[in-house]
């Protein structure tokens, strides 16, 4: 009988990809994944600990999975990724004890070895027959292409925690991506901590467009970039976009804030006035462009007039989709060291401020929209989306009734209203 695991995976969808190939490893060397709570002897924890919220939600599931262990519910508790990335093996075996394996980023290669040898009580050969197990739907899926960073924003532990950016070569991106493609998948997400970074260790210069341009040769509805960093956008990655029909006029470029000076403490190596210039040559070159954006609240020095801005910022330039976090305090990070400290509290009143201001600023925009048909992914329970909407971090469109059409389906709707932060709309 084959061994029974089970995964949870915590964090973003790096993370998940990081998950997708221990499960590919394990499947390789005779286990089997299973449901959690269903008889498995081992638990996978993947984690994430970027911020302290991170940290308290794997320390909680580390607890909760020792527990288990300890009434006799399972048999071995695995912990992996940034969590044990983060902090030294002997405080981490000093903490829990009655974890069997700990593998950092850099050691997840590692556990198809380890975990037999714990599991079989022997160095278990792989057989080579491979059975890809995707944790995300067949319709769309995650395309990590490097890892690390090199960026070293003040108030971001990525690069202690994943070390320096390392792209994965193009006959790498596209041999995963046809991996993909052959069960199914219709839209390739690029992710990375900093996808316009790559190429930079291989060719001397980022090099994504040149990637891009690889990339949609296959056949693929739609290429979606993430994590688009800002000093990094070119000429030659607004034409790849503009130019190429099958990547989606859709750019995800978190900016954290506006003010030139918080950028500057924040360290990342751009301004207001190159915001503004980037965006809007981005706008003027790429047709129905949709961008989606994170900001930071609360960091170090922050005053309301700042927040004016930023306000003043995101209805000057128009983003579909925008996120909003309050800064966290991470001891190893140089921010932390900052004088003029931002209390939780007044950080929320602002997320909730700016918050307020993209919603009144979608109600306003939103109804040009209305009445216009855009292909779209069905994602099941009458949800769907187009190209201006990302898969799990985005707004969504509904349906006014139930099709009879499968999950991964493509569809035409016309959008006929609108619900919050989403569309209504009908086949």
């Amino acid at each position: 009988m084959k061994p029974k695991f089970s995964l949870t995976s915590l964090g973003c969808a790096r993370s998940l990809v990081d998950s997708e190939q221990m499960v590919d490893q394990l499947n390789q060397i005779g286990f089997e994944m299973v449901p959690e709570g269903t008889n498995e002897s081992i638990r996978v924890l993947n984690t994430c600990s970027f911020i302290q919220a991170a940290i308290d939600e794997t320390e909680s599931n580390i607890t909760h999975l020792i527990n288990q262990k300890r009434e006799g519910l399972i048999k071995y508790v695995v912990v992996a990724g940034c969590y044990p990335s983060r902090y030294k093996r002997h405080i981490l075996e000093d903490k829990y004890p009655d974890v069997d394996l700990w593998f950092s980023t850099k050691e997840e290669h590692q556990l198809q070895i380890k975990l037999s040898e714990l599991v079989f009580q022997k160095r278990f050969q792989p057989n080579l027959q491979r059975n890809y197990l995707k944790l995300t739907p067949n319709h769309f899926a995650y395309l990590k292409i490097s890892e690390g960073c090199n960026n070293w924003c003040s108030f971001c532990t990525i690069p202690k925690i994943r070390g320096e950016h390392t792209s994965k070569t193009i006959e790498t991106v596209i041999n995963e991506a046809k991996i993909q493609l052959a069960m199914g998948v219709k839209e390739l997400v690029l992710i990375a901590e900093d996808t316009t970074c790559w190429g930079e260790d291989i060719y001397g210069k980022p090099s994504l467009p040149l990637l891009l341009k690889e990339l949609a040769k296959l056949d693929v509805l739609w290429i979606r970039v993430m994590y688009v960093f800002p000093p990094r956008v070119d000429d030659d990655f607004i034409a790849t976009i503009k130019n190429t029909p099958n990547i989606a006029n859709y750019i995800d470029m978190p900016i954290q804030h506006v003010n030139t000076q918080l950028l500057k403490q924040m360290n990342r190596a751009h301004s207001n006035d190159f915001l503004a210039g980037i965006l809007t040559d981005m706008t003027k070159e790429i047709p129905d462009l949709s961008l989606r954006t994170t900001l930071i609240t609360g960091f170090p020095g922050e005053t309301e007039a700042m927040v004016d801005e930023v306000c003043d910022f995101i209805e000057t330039f128009e983003f579909s989709q925008l996120g909003c976090f309050t800064y966290s305090k991470e001891r190893e990070t140089k921010s932390a060291k900052l004088a003029n400290p931002v209390s939780l509290m007044v950080a929320q009143q602002r997320l909730d401020r700016i918050m307020t201001k993209q919603y009144h600023l979608l109600q306003q925009r939103m109804p040009k929209y209305l009445n216009k048909t855009y292909q779209c992914i069905y994602e099941g329970g009458k949800r769907c989306r187009s190209y201006m909407q990302a898969p799990d971090v985005d707004s969504l469109i509904i349906l006014n009734q139930e099709p009879d059409i499968n999950v991964g389906d493509l569809i035409d709707v016309k959008l006929t209203d609108i619900s919050g932060y989403d569309f209504i709309g009908t086949m």
